[in-house]
């Protein structure tokens, strides 16, 4: 791991222009500067919308929608108001808060989450800095900090500085939850849902609205509008008691109404009769069949019990999965399909009225989760089934199909990360193939709560092997995103679980990665003791390449924590044990960062010395990213030695060069140099330009660096 993380700021020596010994002030105004016109777009990340579009049968509520629009529209705009809808699983809360956000849309022009906190999810509510971390990355780039406290520090700050915006938080399990993720700054609304009353937020002046069921009149609404009103007039009776069986909770007239639709000529008494049979059922069984969750249940049991042989054991088999949704290749790999009949079956689930189905996904295709109410429905059938290992086999298949998945989007997208051994109890015998590197990134985006899930449920389970090879084959994820809580919690968990596999490579490379992430999240005191103890195990082993590692890592820890001296005297280390192992490509990584710390103390003949020879050897080595990464601190090192003439070429050669390999971080970084490098020539003028654009670059990957030259043109 010799790479940094990127987007981590740089100590403010390396990025201090001058002419002569004067500082350079700029500024820059939007659009145009002085007589230079430029049109370098502004990429923002999309205002959220993450509601789901209400569903043309939406029918009734009018009395709760407008009383609770009428309190939301009454308060005042120095707060945050707090609206929760309460009632048990099936009443419709979701549904209803849905509309009425909808309806409130153009009020909040910051955008619209929704967020699920799991609340009653069988194997516990989200986790706090998980939402924390999703929530900043649907309206802030870049790098992320480390802990929950701080996570909510920085989700306050960046909502006050947005316009008013609204949250949904589905399926709170208490207070605690809601305060947590309040926005900062005046205007925005919160709408949660929870199955139990919260009292507690009473004197904080949320609104509270319990659910009822629909009554009489907006069920046979309802299900004319789904079934039609020739169908529904034909059987009154037998509508009148469907309407009584599912005590008009819409939940379960929801799946009644997904039972009647796949049999359009079965007559309505006929699904009456099996729900009735049902009802019996669990009054046999259940203290309280009246109870609204026994009704649901028993609506969930009658559309169980219409699916066919294969598509209700898939069903009970992915409800056993410690993940938030599931998609054809995994469902194929845990019930040993084809991912086309895995499809196929996964679709019978949900016309069933059993799973949800999400918006289609580039790589993995459609994609489906369970309700709430479904996974412990679909759970408990499994529990019945009495089946001895089922679950852990169930797990396993699954684990061990992230983990080959995973890797090989690690390996297509890093490939020059140290490669570890896989050990699978399941080898996937229908294996994911990503057709490029942005495939591979957005399947390990796509799937990292998922991945995340895993990895804990696997540290549960003991399966220790597991749990640090999903940590290590996440590397690109980790890079990519920069969650650095999620990055610190996991790589703790890998490197106890390396500990206690033996591994002394496992541990090292754990070690190395957590020591990466503490750094990134500059916590560097920390981060140092960590490449130490790596060091010193490296050396009891005699291990050269694991020592030039740590020294590195140690050396970019000091430097990055404002220490020059102590960094280049690590640095100058790593960089012997590398030449001792003719590893050119590690001498000339280090000889960038040598480069930097050089600039910074001032010594631009050194720079420029290291940094052409690393740019030499990283060119024969075929290592195009870093070859022109090492040009564009060339350039600046050029500019440092007011060699102007050399200094512009370099910078704009490397600019050039990381649009052919697409990294866009490095193409702004690559022009934020080279306008230091016009700048220290006199030409402020061209400078405010590449600055402009360095900006506009910055500011949809990351908030730090574009901070950084936001402040650069004040």
């Amino acid at each position: 791991m010799t790479e940094q993380a990127p987007g981590t700021p740089l100590p403010p020596a390396v990025v201090t222009n001058t002419v002569g010994n004067a500082a350079v002030h700029t500024s820059v105004q939007a659009g145009t500067v002085g007589a230079v016109h430029f049109h370098q777009p502004r990429h923002e990340p999309p205002v959220p919308r993450q509601l789901r579009p209400v569903a043309p049968a939406w029918t009734d509520r009018e009395r709760e929608q407008d009383q609770l629009t009428r309190w939301i529209e009454t308060q005042p705009e120095y707060a945050v108001p707090i609206a929760v809808l309460t009632g048990p699983a099936g009443i419709g809360k979701t549904a209803l808060a849905e509309r009425i956000l909808h309806g409130l849309s153009g009020r909040y022009p910051g955008g619209q989450l929704h967020v699920d906190l799991r609340g009653q999810n069988p194997d516990g509510p989200a986790r706090p800095g998980e939402v924390l971390g999703r929530m900043l990355r649907s309206i802030l780039p870049g790098p992320l900090p480390a802990g929950v406290e701080e996570l909510a520090a920085w989700w306050r700050s960046a909502t006050a500085a947005r316009p008013p915006m609204c949250l949904l938080l589905d399926g709170v399990s208490d207070a605690a939850q809601i305060h947590r993720l309040l926005p900062g700054g005046s205007g925005h609304l919160v709408v949660a849902t929870s199955r139990i009353p919260l009292p507690e937020l009473a004197r904080h002046g949320a609104a509270t609205l319990a659910l009822s069921p629909l009554d009489h009149v907006a069920a046979r609404s309802y299900l004319a509008r789904c079934l039609g009103p020739d169908r529904v007039q034909r059987e009154t009776e037998a509508v009148t008691e469907l309407i009584g069986l599912t005590a008009g909770l819409p939940l379960a007239l929801a799946l009644s109404i997904t039972q009647l639709a796949r049999h359009p000529d079965r007559p309505l008494r006929a699904a009456v009769r099996a729900l009735s049979e049902r009802r019996r059922w669990a009054a046999s069984t259940s203290p309280a069949p009246d109870l609204p969750g026994a009704i649901v249940t028993s609506a969930l049991d009658a559309a169980y019990a219409d699916l066919s042989r294969p598509a209700a054991r898939l069903y009970r088999k992915l409800a056993q999965l410690p993940v938030e949704s599931v998609d054809g290749s995994l469902a194929a790999a845990v019930a040993l399909l084809t991912p086309a009949e895995a499809a196929d079956l996964l679709q019978e689930i949900t016309i069933g009225g059993l799973l949800v189905r999400d918006s289609d996904h580039p790589v993995r295709g459609p994609v489906w989760r369970y309700s709430s109410a479904a996974l412990a429905h679909a759970r408990d059938h499994a529990a019945l089934e009495k089946l001895d290992g089922a679950e852990t086999e169930a797990r396993r298949r699954a684990a061990d199909w992230y983990l080959a998945a995973a890797t090989a989007a690690e390996r297509l997208l890093t490939p020059s990360h140290r490669r570890l051994d896989r050990t699978y109890v399941y080898p996937a015998e229908h294996p994911v193939e990503f057709p490029d590197r942005a495939a591979a990134l957005s399947w390990l985006d796509a799937q990292s709560a998922n991945l995340l899930t895993v990895i804990r449920s696997a540290h549960a389970a003991g399966s220790y092997g597991l749990v640090w090879q999903l940590v290590h084959a996440m590397w690109p994820w980790w890079r990519a995103a920069r969650m650095y809580d999620a990055w610190i919690d996991a790589h703790r968990l890998g490197l106890e679980a390396a500990r206690l596999y033996n591994s002394d490579l496992a541990v090292q490379e754990m070690a190395n990665t957590l020591g990466i992430g503490l750094r990134g999240a500059r916590s560097f005191d920390e981060a140092a003791r960590i490449f130490a103890d790596v060091l010193a195990g490296a050396r009891e082993r005699q291990d050269v390449r694991g020592e030039a590692q740590a020294l590195h890592e140690l050396g970019a820890t000091a430097y990055e924590a404002g220490r020059p001296e102590e960094a280049v005297g690590h640095l100058e280390q790593a960089r012997t044990l590398r030449e001792s192992r003719e590893d050119r490509r590690g001498v000339a990584l280090t000889d960038i960062l040598l480069g930097q710390v050089h600039l910074g103390r001032g010594d631009a003949a050194a720079a420029i010395e290291v940094l052409a020879a690393a740019r030499a050897a990283l060119i024969e080595v075929a290592d195009p990213h870093d070859a022109a990464r090492a040009l564009a601190w060339l350039g600046r090192a050029y500019s440092a030695a007011g060699r102007h003439d050399e200094a512009r070429p370099a910078g704009s050669t490397a600019q050039q060069e990381f649009e052919q390999t697409g990294s866009r971080q490095w193409m702004a970084r690559s022009l934020e140099l080279l306008g230091e490098s016009v700048a220290a020539a006199g030409d402020e003028e061209e400078a405010r330009e590449l600055f402009a654009r360095a900006l506009a670059a910055y500011e949809p990957l990351s908030a730090t660096d574009a901070a950084r030259v936001r402040a650069r043109l004040s």
